[in-house]
């Protein structure tokens, strides 16, 4: 509730900033965005692979500040549900075993968190009803929640386990990443506008924080996306 709460007054504490700013009378676009994301691990541990990409989903709120006719200050806030999976040994104390068994775990990260964008947008002229932008910056997010889908198959053999678990623990709390996008507005009429887009978010620092049992190394790895950005401007 506590980190809720924090949550909330920060958002209230942006939009009456960011109303300020309107007040006075700079330029400003604002709006809402949906994308589907495709999230990807990329180990830094030994022994450690991907498995694979996993689909997710961004919720977001999109706010410009226009500080010339065609270049803004561009940030907002995005709830981030970006999934990814690895692939490596370690070793698990099993139900009934007071011994450490060695064997191949598949483990599916789900993460969620709420990150606050900080890019430069650079838009063309109109061309018809349409103009092109690109962007890039920074991004700040938050680790709200972080669970856990893992598959353990022992290598002496035996029954194979499945779980599920919070893993907030073995996450860090912020993921720092570089933002670049490319993509289009089309004008329905002077204010409001349809945004469609493609953006990368690439890791600067690793989200892990656990140890391997069996190699006593520190779990490390970025976590990358993609995104399709579809939205609408105010």
């Amino acid at each position: 509730m506590k980190k809720t709460s924090a949550i909330l007054f920060f958002i209230l504490l942006y939009l009456i900033n960011i109303t300020t700013f309107g007040q006075a009378k700079f330029p400003m676009k604002l709006g809402l965005k949906v994308a589907p994301n495709i999230g990807w691990m990329v180990p830094g541990t030994k022994g450690y692979s991907s498995d694979g990409a996993r689909m997710g989903v961004t919720i977001g709120f999109v706010s410009d500040f226009y500080f010339a006719e065609n270049y803004a200050f561009s940030t907002g806030f995005n709830f981030q549900f970006i999934n990814g999976a690895l692939n490596y040994t370690d070793s698990l104390l099993l139900e009934g075993n007071n011994k450490l068994v060695n064997g191949d775990v598949f483990r599916k990260y789900n993460l969620l968190y709420l990150e606050i964008p900080m890019m430069i947008k650079m838009k063309t002229k109109s061309f018809g009803k349409i103009s092109f932008f690109g962007q890039i910056g920074v991004g700040t997010g938050f680790r709200i929640k972080a669970t856990v889908k893992e598959h353990f198959e022992p290598t002496s053999g035996g029954v194979p386990v499945d779980q599920q678990y919070d893993f907030n623990n073995g996450t860090t709390l912020i993921r720092e990443s570089i933002l670049v996008g490319i993509g289009c507005e089309y004008h329905i009429d002077e204010s409001s506008r349809i945004l469609l887009g493609i953006s990368y978010s690439n890791s600067l620092n690793n989200v892990l924080t656990g140890v391997n049992y069996k190699s006593n190394l520190i779990e490390k790895s970025q976590l990358n996306f993609a995104e399709l950005n579809i939205g609408f401007l105010f």
